[in-house]
């Protein structure tokens, strides 16, 4: 079994879709106006943005985010870049141990319809 879906909801469905797209290489697979955006990625991954039943910004618990996984550390900060160079607001980028004693690389940045996305390297660090 794997983890093949995602449904987020959001006061801004287009917005938040374009940065799924523009940074993460998700490809528009459905939709339904400014209600609804089902997005692909090229593992098959279903990413469905949807409005929210009340059209506020989803009230997300604290500290609830998704994550991206890149494979070298050089990969994390050119994310980085791209995304403080896009005019975004990425934190600085900190390492933490998250198991096997390796120090990850990670940030977060909050999307354009208030999403809280990490970008890392892989639990357990780099690969050898």
């Amino acid at each position: 079994m794997r983890l093949q879906h995602l449904n987020l909801a959001t006061s801004d469905v287009t917005a938040l879709a374009a940065f799924f797209e523009r940074f993460f290489g998700f490809a528009p697979y459905a939709s339904r106006g400014e209600a609804l955006v089902v997005l692909r990625n090229k593992e098959d991954f279903i990413l469905t943005v949807m409005r929210g039943k009340t059209g506020e910004p989803a009230d997300y618990p604290a500290n609830f985010h998704i994550g991206f996984y890149y494979d070298e550390a050089e990969e994390v900060e050119a994310k980085h870049a791209e995304l403080k160079a896009a005019g975004l607001n990425p934190s600085r980028i900190a390492f933490m141990d998250r198991g096997g004693g390796a120090r990850v690389p990670h940030f977060y940045v909050t999307t354009p319809g208030h999403v809280l996305v990490e970008v890392c390297t892989p639990p357990g660090g780099l690969s050898p």
